[in-house]
Formats: structure tokens, sequence, C-alpha cells
């Protein structure tokens, strides 16, 4: 079968939210044509492996085991690899999609060659307090595509928004370094740097269920001051060097990292400000005391 477009899900003790996001394909015209791939980073929860062994006997769905737990950027990597086809969606497995939607992100690559990903609004549904809204991107798109300078500026990006698998490879993937907490954030730094042309679409192409136990609410946040740290040239373009060296500064102090904190302030102390610059004589001297 010629496939048309391939849909992601990447799996890790969701349990019965695998069937609710596969489910949630079936209303799409393309759905007979849809390449679904399910990558299970080492899962433990017992009903989730026989979710994932009863879809592997008796459906066409591609299920793919990793050999250790290596997280999500990981197993994105895994889909992509064995995706068959050039547009791909991932979808969470606890998330779901609103009817249509592969048809309209198939129809949308299809009209428009030049377009490297899809980003569309979103529906929010914080599952914690049962309350649910619409996302609108529409402020992060300038004639109906994504605008990098907007996006710096209010971050409403969906991580899972479809792209081409050319993309995924021109930008070398997932990074494993963000595995666990901001890996999407990360991708899209990449491929906005690398030029990647993205069309917004004004309505709801997702349904993100946040909960309490999810990556966005459990990962390290010092990992958001080494993203800002990674990817100077993208946060230059709204923040003075100044700014950005004194943002990373102070994203680093309060973990006291002596192996990250002084090379940094080593490297950029005559743009710290006053104040960052006596907490990094501070900091070295107790350093040296505790030798």
């Amino acid at each position: 079968m010629a496939y048309k477009l391939t849909v992601l899900i990447c799996v890790y003790n969701e349990g019965d939210s695998i069937l609710k996001a596969l489910r949630s394909l079936y209303h799409n015209k393309i759905y007979p044509q849809t390449d679904v791939v399910l990558v299970d980073d080492c899962s433990t929860d017992p009903h989730t492996l026989r979710i994932l062994a009863l879809l592997g006997s008796f459906t066409r769905f591609n299920i793919i085991r990793s050999g250790q737990n290596l997280g999500l950027s990981n197993s994105r990597n895994v889909g992509f690899m064995n995706a068959k086809t050039e547009y791909v969606l991932p979808l969470d497995a606890d998330d779901t999609l609103p009817p249509g939607t592969l048809d309209i992100v198939y129809t949308t690559f299809t009209k428009n060659n030049d377009v490297d990903f899809v980003a569309g609004n979103y529906f929010f549904n914080n599952t914690a307090i049962n309350e649910s809204h619409i996302v609108d991107c529409s402020s992060i798109a300038t004639n109906g595509f994504i605008d990098k300078n907007k996006l710096l500026l209010n971050w409403s990006l969906l991580g899972t928004s479809p792209c081409k698998k050319s993309l995924w490879r021109k930008i070398g993937g997932y990074s494993l370094k963000y595995s666990y907490s901001i890996q999407d954030v990360d991708f899209w730094i990449r491929a906005m740097l690398h030029g990647a042309k993205g069309m917004y679409l004004n309505k709801p192409i997702y349904t993100w269920n946040r909960s309490s136990t999810g990556m966005n609410e459990n990962f390290d946040r010092l990992d958001m001051t080494k993203l800002l740290d990674d990817h100077r040239d993208f946060y230059l373009l709204n923040n003075t060097l100044p700014e950005l060296n004194n943002k990373v500064f102070e994203g680093y102090y309060p973990y006291k990292q002596k192996a990250v904190l002084l090379p940094f302030a080593r490297k950029h102390f005559f743009t710290l400000t006053h104040k960052n610059k006596l907490r990094t004589i501070y900091f070295l001297m107790t350093s040296l005391f505790k030798k």
C-alpha cells in the first residue's frame, strides 16, 4: 500500500491512553493510507505491554521496541527513521487529534511544496483541574507563516507540529541532550535557524492533554538555561549580548555547579552586571576556601 502520511506515537507506560490516541486517527479520509509507527521506550507497565503486544499481532501498525530507555528524543528519531512517508505527524501517546486533522495536514503539505512544517492552534486540556481552552497561535505568524522573531516573544508553537522527514534529517534529528526535557524546543529552534518554512493554520489540529505527571511538569529547569547557552544565535535576535549573558549566568547560578558556572563567568565576565560580577568573585572565593 502507498502510504500518504505517517503518524508517529512514542510510548512509555501510557496504558489505555494509547488506544484513545489511535481511535482519534479513524476520523480521516486518508486513515487507510496512513502509516502508523509506535515506538516503545522500554515500558514497564504490564497493561501497556499487553496493549502493544495485541496491536503488534492484530493490526498493521509498526510496533518498534527500543533496546534501552533513552528518552523521547531517541524514540522520535527511531520513529522518523522508520517512517514510510515524507510527511510525519508526531502524536504523544496520551494526546489525541481532532477529527479531520490528518486530511488537513496532508492537503496542506501537498498544496504547498515549499512548506517544511505545519503549525496550527490546539486544544489545551489541563487534566489536573479538568479545564480546557484553545491556544491561538496566530500571534507567532506573519502572512500565514511562522515568524521566528514573534516566536521568540511568545513560544506557543506546538512541539509535535507535523513536518517533513527531510527537515528532520536536515537538522540532525532530535538531540539526546534534551531527551527527557525540552527536546521539542531544541528541535524547532534548530529548524528555524536552518530556515525552515512553517505554514500556520488558523484551526485546531491537536489536543494536548497536560497532566501533573507529564514531562512538561517535571523536567530539569536547568535545561532551559542550557538551551539559552546552546542557541545563542537564536536568542540574540531579541537580546543584546550582555542581556543574554546575564540571563544565562542567573540561570546557572542557583545550581552552583563549579564546572559550569566558573568557565561561563570567566568567558563573559566583562558583560556581566556588577551584581553578577560580585557573585562570581564570591563563588570563586568560597570554592577555593572549601579546598
